[in-house]
């Protein structure tokens, strides 16, 4: 029965190393990095755009967010994202409800072609701690 106790003990030690180790490395001191909320309109031509989503992508972090775009060209980003600087650029409507039939994905021709991709767009916005507001403003 000794044996057997001490064949548990590195079991048990290790167990114990690597529960310190995962509390240790949560309290690191890693802060989360700051975050803004983004929300503003898109325009094409003057006028309010309504027919994507706009999408924000930080190539350096690979993080971002993205929103439809409302019937008076506004839109709002579900959740606050990290500081820096973003690529701003257009993708198809989501479609809100999960159980709806699927539908052929189109994009709207008559936007320039660079504001569908992020490897084109010329957007860049600078995302700020707290809130912000942007006018994106699609050119011909």
């Amino acid at each position: 029965m000794k044996a057997a106790g001490w064949l548990n003990l590195p079991l048990y030690t290790l167990l114990i190393l690597v529960v310190l180790a995962s509390v240790v490395s949560g309290c690191s001191g890693r802060k989360s990095k700051p975050k803004g909320t983004v929300q503003g309109k898109v325009i094409f031509n003057g006028q309010p755009y309504t027919e994507a989503s706009v999408v924000f992508l930080n190539q350096a972090t690979g993080q971002g967010g993205s929103a439809n775009i409302e019937s008076d060209g506004s839109f709002r980003l579900p959740e606050p994202i990290e500081v820096g600087t973003y690529i701003v650029y257009l993708a198809p409507k989501m479609e809100n409800d999960p159980t709806a039939e699927p539908k052929p994905v189109s994009i709207d021709k008559s936007i320039p072609e660079k504001y569908w991709s992020e490897s084109t767009s010329d957007i860049r916005v600078e995302v700020q701690k707290g809130s912000n507001e942007f006018t994106i403003e699609l050119k011909p």
